[in-house]
């Protein structure tokens, strides 16, 4: 049976944001992984996959986005907690 996901649990997730990421940012997602899709707009979205935090660190990240003036699409837990 699946671990809950709660406040202290590592969990894994997929965070979405628009437009192009800087490679020199990515250090902030751990051992995440980036891919560029780019929309039928020409707009594109970066996905950063297997970002593996607790829900505090999820927040801080987060904030750290939003002042850097980062747009967040969507952050979508991914899969099993650790």
């Amino acid at each position: 049976m699946p671990q809950q996901i709660s406040l202290n649990t590592q969990n894994t997730y997929e965070i979405r944001i628009h437009g192009q990421l800087d490679e020199s940012w990515l250090n902030w997602f751990g051992e995440a992984k980036a891919q560029v899709e780019t929309l039928a707009d020409d707009n594109e979205i970066t996905a950063i996959s297997n970002v593996v935090m607790d829900q505090a660190g999820l927040v801080g990240l987060i904030r750290r986005l939003h002042g850097h003036g980062i747009v967040l699409v969507s952050v979508q837990a991914t899969g099993d907690t650790k």
